[in-house]
């Protein structure tokens, strides 16, 4: 039986939003982004939406789940999986980012730093070992080949 994340990532990214507002209305710790440059965070909001759209769209394709705990007989490899083996979790920090940059003060980028690292804990180390699990060779062949987060700009492979 796979276990089961706490919560899922929608609520997990509305939990972000929040915090990122508070922090902003409490505590900014200043302005980085000043009107109108702050509105430069809607680019990086419709990235990531973006992203992960074509995530989901992928993973339905291939008859995968996009929930965190339930197990998929099948590796996706394709579309936006070329380029990060977790690139839902990349347009979640990608819209965090956005929103950041679109209140623009200081203290929600703690939100933001802190994300990657979160989303690790909560589902990709889970996801991961059970991707291994069912999968074997082939995903770890895929962890040599794709990175967790993002392939850089120029490298091929």
């Amino acid at each position: 039986m796979p276990h089961k994340p706490p919560f899922l990532p929608p609520a997990l990214g509305l939990l972000v939003m929040l915090v990122i507002f508070a922090l902003h209305f409490i505590k900014p710790l200043g302005v980085i982004f000043p009107y109108p440059w702050n509105f430069l965070g809607l680019l990086p909001i419709a990235l990531g939406a973006l992203i992960n759209i074509a995530a989901e769209r992928e993973l339905h394709r291939a008859g995968a789940s996009a929930h965190p705990g339930e197990p998929s007989d099948v590796l996706v490899e394709r579309g936006v999986f070329r380029l990060s083996r977790n690139p839902m979790s990349v347009g979640f920090v990608l819209i965090a980012g956005g929103l950041a940059i679109w209140v623009g003060s200081v203290s929600p980028w703690l939100v933001v730093l802190g994300s990657p690292f979160l989303l690790y804990g909560l589902f990709i180390r889970r996801e991961e070992h059970q991707l291994e699990q069912i999968h074997g060779e082939a995903y770890r062949a895929y962890c040599r080949r794709v990175p967790r987060w993002w392939r850089r700009p120029g490298k091929s492979g």
